[in-house]
This record gives C-alpha cells, sequence and structure tokens, in this order.
C-alpha cells in the first residue's frame, strides 16, 4: 500500500486555487458561499480580526463567481460542499476586486494620487481579464490617460454594459487607509481622515460611485475589513450594505474550531505528540456571538504554531508578525489607557457591541471596547446584565496587552 502524501499547511497562502491544485490543507468553508447568496440584500459587509483568513474566503469567492473560470469548477470545487450543491449564480459574473491596502499615506495629496492609481491599476486588470467578452478594446487602452480615480471605475461599469454582463465586486481591506491613519494617534491623521473620507473625500467618491453602478451593472458587493468605524462615517455615499459581521449564523465563517484544527493536523501529517504547548490556551477563544455553536481559533495564530513544529523550530510560538500587527495600532491604545489596564487585570470587560461607530467618537467607553473587540484583542464571553462580558481570547493576546502597558 502506497503511504498517504501529507498535505502542505497553508501558513501566509490566499490563493484559493494555489491551495487547493498544489496540495495544500484546505479547510471547506464553502457552504456559506450559499448563506451568503440567499440573504436577502445583496450587498454585503463583514468584519474579522487580523490575519482570520479574509482574503482566502475573498478569493474562494471570486473563483466561484467568476465566469471565467468556469471550465475550472470541478476540479476548484467538485470535491467541496459548494460543488455538491452549486448556487444559481455560480460562474455568472464579472468580478471586480479591490484590495486596498499599501496606500500612500504620508499626506493627503500622495494618498489620492495612489488612491486614485490603485482603482486605476485594478479596473486595467478587470478590462484586461475580460478582454475576450468586451467587444470595444479602446476601455483597456486610454483607462490611465482618460479617466483617473473613479472614473476609472465608471469606464468599468460601461465595459460591463457593453458585454451584457454582471459585475460582482469584492473589497477586501476596506478600511487599510483608515486604520492606518487612526494608528497615528494625531491631530494630522485625524484631520486627515476627515478630508478624504467625510464630505467631499475621495474614499467618499468612489463609494458613492458603486453605489450608482448599482442601478445598472453592479449585482452584488461584499466587502470585509477589521473594524465598522469607515463604514459608519461613509454611510450617506454607501448605505445599502448589510452588515453581517455579528450575525450568529456566521460564528464560524472564518477562523478554525477544534475539529477542524485537527483535520489540519491529520491532513498535514503531524503527529500529535509533537504539540508541546496547550493550543487552546494560546489560540482559541474566538466567538463572535453569544450564541454561537463553537469558539474558534484565530487560523493564522495555529498555522504558525503547526509549521513551526513541522520544521522542528518550537522556541518561538507566538508569531512576532501578530505583535507587529498590533503594534501599529499602539499609539491609539496608549490613549484610552486606563480602560486597557482595567480589561488586562480583570481579563475581560462588561460593555456593549456597538454594529458601527464613527471615528470622532472612538474612544468611548462602548466604542473603544468594540474597537478592540473587532481587532481580536476582545471577544464575546457571555451575556451578562443586559450587555456582554467581552474576555480576552487567548494567552497569545493578553501578551499584547502586556506589551502595551509595559511602555
Amino acid at each position: 500500500m502506497d503511504k498517504k502524501v501529507s498535505k502542505r499547511l497553508p501558513y501566509g497562502n490566499t490563493n484559493f486555487e494555489k491551495l487547493r491544485t498544489e496540495n495544500f490543507v484546505y479547510i471547506d468553508k464553502t457552504r456559506y458561499i450559499e448563506l451568503l447568496e440567499n440573504e436577502n440584500n445583496d450587498k454585503l459587509f463583514f468584519t474579522r480580526p487580523r490575519k482570520f483568513g479574509k482574503s482566502l474566503f475573498f478569493s474562494t469567492l471570486s473563483y466561484y463567481y467568476d465566469i471565467n473560470q468556469t471550465n475550472k469548477f470541478e476540479q476548484l470545487f467538485g470535491d467541496l460542499y459548494i460543488g455538491k450543491h452549486p448556487t444559481p449564480k455560480r460562474n455568472s459574473y464579472m468580478v471586480l476586486e479591490f484590495d486596498f491596502s499599501g496606500l500612500d499615506t504620508s499626506n493627503a495629496t500622495d494618498f489620492k494620487i495612489s488612491f486614485s492609481k490603485k482603482i486605476q491599476d485594478l479596473v486595467r486588470i478587470f478590462l484586461y481579464r475580460y478582454k475576450d467578452i468586451i467587444p470595444e478594446q479602446d476601455f483597456y487602452k486610454h483607462i490611465d490617460v482618460e479617466q483617473p480615480g473613479v472614473g476609472a471605475l465608471r469606464k468599468a461599469f460601461i465595459a460591463a454594459e457593453s458585454a451584457d454582463k454582471k459585475i460582482y465586486v469584492i473589497i477586501d481591506e476596506y478600511d487599510h487607509v483608515a486604520n492606518d491613519l487612526i494608528a497615528l494617534g494625531t491631530y494630522e491623521g485625524d484631520d486627515m481622515y476627515r478630508n478624504l473620507i467625510w464630505a467631499n473625500g475621495v474614499i467618499r467618491d468612489f463609494y458613492e460611485t458603486l453605489k450608482e453602478g448599482c442601478k445598472t451593472v453592479v449585482d452584488r458587493i461584499i466587502l470585509t475589513g477589521i473594524t465598522p468605524v469607515m463604514l459608519d462615517d461613509v454611510t450617506s455615499g454607501f448605505n445599502i450594505a448589510n452588515n453581517i459581521s455579528l450575525d450568529e449564523q456566521y460564528n464560524e465563517i472564518l477562523g478554525f474550531t477544534s475539529e477542524e484544527v485537527n483535520t489540519v493536523m491529520k491532513e498535514a501529517g503531524i503527529d500529535q505528540n509533537m504539540i508541546n504547548v496547550d493550543m487552546e490556551l494560546f489560540y482559541n477563544g474566538y466567538l463572535f456571538h453569544e450564541a454561537g455553536e463553537h469558539r474558534v481559533y484565530n487560523p493564522s495564530m495555529i498555522l504558525y504554531l503547526l509549521d513551526r513544529i513541522q520544521k522542528r523550530k518550537t522556541k518561538s510560538i507566538i508569531d512576532d508578525n501578530l505583535k507587529m500587527d498590533y503594534g501599529r495600532v499602539e499609539r491609539l491604545l496608549q490613549n484610552n489607557r486606563d480602560q486597557l489596564t482595567e480589561i488586562a487585570k480583570n481579563n475581560s470587560i462588561l460593555s456593549k457591541l456597538v454594529p458601527k461607530f464613527s471615528i470622532k467618537y472612538l474612544l468611548d467607553n462602548n466604542n473603544f471596547a468594540s474597537l478592540l473587540f473587532y481587532m481580536g484583542m476582545l471577544t464575546v464571553d457571555k451575556e451578562e446584565e443586559g450587555a456582554l462580558r467581552l474576555k480576552i481570547p487567548n494567552y497569545s493576546i493578553r501578551t499584547v496587552f502586556w506589551d502595551i502597558l509595559s511602555k
């Protein structure tokens, strides 16, 4: 009998096709595609903490709905839940993807330039991807010269209309710029945020243009990030999305349950006896609805550990990248040091979860606790006194609190 070949751990890999075709472990979350498609509102928004698998899930959506990927459907999805229960909308869209990480936030002028260029670049990729079904190729040739910023987005809408196709818009890292500016913790960062997002800012213009597209060719939109802060601040420009972040049925849409962690270890050929730490203590504990069936592990945390075990490098069991990510917002968190100290001392705090809030009220007690929840520094413990007991989810995150408070 041939020895079973162990699969590769997907630590740091967010490309769905690569995972499915190059012998990586893949935890099947595709049943949620069916749930999302059956939502009454086809414009959806949800948040999850850093390194929680958002980009991989969006890559999965892209391959599932892309009209150009029809011939790969069986190879990529055949043995998954959604391959056995395909939905009516599969492989029926031109998929327009945006990822707003990596923008220049050094000053307002440079940001506007980089934001416009990002839109142009991603629209150019979109037009090139579907060049075989768009009848007029001038859309692609003149995009940089004639269509700066949101003008390029309108060009994409016209191109899809000319092809008689509908668009599925996927937006990852929607709040990356907001997180960068908030993390500055300075009046300069605050002023830039107000100028770029409020009133007639370029970000509001983008979402208003996206909303206009829904009247013609934009059929579905899904966007994600870490916090709902920016969603509140662009509400008048984009008030059509349903926030499903705290819905019970999506508690486990991302992250690994204990059973799924066991599946990862089994498929990767990792011997349980090699694990010399309490994984539940260090990495588990996330709950996004008080009635959620299972708590989940941060997938990046657990994959980091298993990767280290596979490579026989078990001295460091907390990913340094995790601390770096939270280090980006350290200055902001220091501005509410008293509440941070209270949480670290008691390991929890009683608060209401606020579904969205403006940057203007970021440091109000309930809003600040909610911000920590969305960032993954707190999670649901239990209902208590008409509110929620929010607790530090695991030992790894507790070290982040200690690092911040020790400075």
